[in-house]
């Protein structure tokens, strides 16, 4: 096989050296492996711009004639390819953290020398740094001193958000994903319009960006305790907020002018299960989220779920009671309205289910309605024990959907947890006749917050390596 020569730059040039001598040109060709697949180079010499192509070789057998045809090969840029292996690189170190090229030539399947080049172009950009790793210093030691790659933290910054019922929390993380900045602002979120949440939020913005005097500022990402629209990064809604379809993300883009991510907390939290928590949960499980309301997350075989247009994933307003207790969202009879704190509340005080539903739940409100409970009082009992029967419901309709798989108990302490067990596994257990146990299947993990901090900056520098990894970015220009 031979390739045409590339008509373009050095390439040209060579070309029409090699037709002026009356010689023809011979291409070589450098069989790699990337994703699966096989790709060839093609060049004459490094002066020539090398063609990157992949062969297919899909035969598709007709009954008719018994022949076989060949689908056309698709091309690949070098440059694609080239910043698909930067890519590959950073996310690497990103979750293992510093590592030496050996090893990361195990990890990443990438050549010696790829890692050498791609390494040191990073490096002359201010994206990695190299250094001696401790064992290298050991003058007992023979050979090269041994080096370690590591993200360099001066890269640039991203500010993460976490929108919550009343509190506004931001944070101002490096690239290498150490906190810089953190600042906390109270906020009565159900009383501001969309003008007066979007104005408190660039505030929070604005002040914590002028404590870092070397900003190099690449991201914002938001989690919110609510739908979302993931294209957009729209509020849709949430209880939370008394307005709908707050337009954060555009807002925050246009000020800012730099790429934004708006994220439901329940998806941020499954997404830092799935990191640290793998070996316990594997990779497809579900996560559910006691908040102020009640939330899902899913991974499916290592990745998030969202819905078509939105976050989706609306457990807490799957119907548990026909014309039942009054959710927040204005329906009757929702799964959040009988689990969610205000949910466990209203029952265990004996109030109206068609009254309106309280504001936030305090920590200490739910510690003495769970001492309640443990004390004996029947109220309090029953309250715990028909929420875990609600969420049960829920996973039922989850599980016959798709199947059972593990699921994550996040945001109640082992006590209230233990309250609404039985509830719940005996729901499942009557559903699981010829699967497993429902003791098998949850998996209990107490207080959100560190789980949901190290979703959102994880998927926050997880958007800036998509930017860096393009060789063609200049980091020095910041939002």
């Amino acid at each position: 096989m031979v390739f045409p020569s590339a008509r373009t730059g050095p390439a040209r040039k060579a070309e029409t050296d090699a037709a002026t001598m009356r010689a023809p040109i011979f291409f070589m060709f450098a069989p790699r492996v990337f994703d699966g697949r096989i790709y060839f180079t093609a060049g004459k010499n490094d002066d020539i711009q090398l063609k990157m192509c992949q062969l297919v070789f899909p035969f598709k057998h007709n009954d008719r004639d018994s022949q076989s045809r060949m689908r056309p090969s698709s091309i690949i840029r070098s440059d694609d390819l080239r910043n698909e292996n930067r890519h590959r690189l950073l996310s690497t170190l990103r979750r293992t953290g510093p590592c030496s090229p050996a090893r990361l030539k195990g990890i990443t399947g990438l050549s010696a020398a790829s890692i050498s080049t791609l390494s040191s172009q990073m490096i002359d950009q201010g994206i990695l740094v190299s250094s001696r790793s401790p064992a290298s210093r050991d003058r007992t030691l023979r050979g090269r001193p041994r080096s370690q790659l590591s993200l360099n933290q001066s890269a640039g910054h991203v500010v993460t958000l976490t929108l919550t019922i009343d509190r506004v929390r931001v944070q101002l993380v490096n690239y290498a994903g150490s906190v810089c900045q953190m600042q906390q602002r109270s906020l009565d979120t159900r009383a501001l319009s969309t003008q007066q949440l979007i104005r408190e939020i660039c505030q929070c913005v604005d002040t914590i960006c002028q404590l870092q005097p070397d900003l190099k500022l690449h991201h914002i990402g938001v989690a919110f305790q609510g739908a979302t629209e993931h294209a957009s990064g729209c509020l849709l809604w949430s209880p939370i907020i008394r307005v709908q379809n707050v337009p954060l993300g555009k807002h925050l883009h246009a000020r800012y002018g730099v790429t934004v991510s708006v994220n439901s907390d329940s998806r941020l939290i499954s997404e830092a299960l799935s990191r640290s928590h793998s070996q316990r949960l594997g990779n497809t499980f579900a996560t559910v989220l006691y908040s102020h309301g009640v939330g899902l997350g899913l991974i499916l075989n290592g990745q998030p779920f969202v819905g078509t247009r939105s976050s989706a994933l609306e457990l807490g307003h799957l119907r548990f009671e026909p014309d039942g207790a009054l959710c927040r969202c204005g329906k009757r009879g929702c799964i959040e309205a009988y689990a969610a704190g205000y949910g466990i509340a209203r029952n265990a005080s004996g109030q109206n289910l068609q009254a309106n539903p309280a504001g936030r739940v305090s920590a200490s409100e739910m510690d003495a309605l769970v001492a309640d409970a443990q004390a004996g009082l029947p109220s309090a009992l029953q309250a715990f024990r028909i929420a875990g029967t609600a969420v049960g419901e829920g996973l039922v309709t989850l599980f016959t959907l798709l199947d059972p798989m593990p699921v994550a108990l996040v945001g109640l302490n082992d006590a209230a947890f233990d309250l609404m067990r039985h509830g719940m596994e005996s729901v499942l257990d009557a559903h699981l006749r010829n699967g497993p146990a429902a003791a098998e299947l949850l998996h209990y993990f107490n207080h959100e917050d560190p789980f949901l901090e190290q979703g959102l900056i994880d998927n926050c520098l997880s958007c800036v390596d998509q930017l860096l990894a393009n060789h063609n970015t200049d980091i020095s220009i910041t939002g």
